[in-house]
């Protein structure tokens, strides 16, 4: 027996989501393997800007903060906020990214729906920092455009490692969409500057 749901009463699980057009490349079976696996949803959640940017992503912050509390329901939320966001040269290569951190290149990342794969993440790269632990995006002109983490259960010292790092070298922020916060840098007590709207 089937029963019509109505249309209003369908929840999000999250509030927000990234906006980019992202394009797709079918793995072949080498590329497969190795590579970092997630769902469309998940790009971009944990991102790095440059420290120029940070007006702007404060500001993106606020919106999003008014548009969570609007639609939170018990259940999810009502709509979903996508954020769009200019995709700029960040200062950077993926491989100043790579030698900083230490990190082990791998074929860009793979990102999946519900029940299947989309491909790998066109002009895309992953770096991994430790056992499920990655950074990833895309590049244009060996330019970072999009940079991402992705934790996967892993440790959460990973990624406060590579933020300490980034920042220090190359200024870069990270901003935690779902939690709404960015850590704007590290003060001369080592203690993170955090910003919340």
């Amino acid at each position: 027996m089937s029963k019509d749901v109505p249309v209003d009463s369908i929840r999000f699980s999250m509030p927000t989501i990234a906006s980019d057009a992202i394009e797709f490349e079918t793995p072949t079976a080498s590329s497969f393997e190795g590579s970092p696996q997630f769902h469309e949803d998940e790009w971009g959640q944990l991102e790095f800007f440059a420290e120029e940017r940070l007006s702007e992503v404060q500001e993106v912050l606020r919106e999003l903060k008014s548009f969570e509390a609007e639609h939170r329901t018990q259940q999810g939320w009502t709509q979903i906020y996508g954020r769009e966001i200019n995709r700029a040269a960040m200062g950077v290569s993926v491989l100043d990214i790579e030698q900083e951190l230490n990190a082990n290149p791998l074929p860009a990342p793979i990102l999946t729906t519900a029940s299947h794969l989309l491909g790998h993440v066109k002009q895309g790269f992953s770096l991994k920092l430790g056992t499920n632990a990655y950074l990833y995006g895309l590049q244009q002109n060996e330019h970072v455009t999009v940079l991402g983490a992705s934790l996967q259960g892993a440790d959460d010292r990973l990624l406060t490692s590579a933020f300490f790092k980034l920042n220090k070298k190359f200024g870069l922020i990270l901003v935690d969409w779902r939690q709404q916060f960015v850590l704007a840098g590290v003060d001369d007590n080592g203690q993170f500057k955090l910003w919340r709207p």
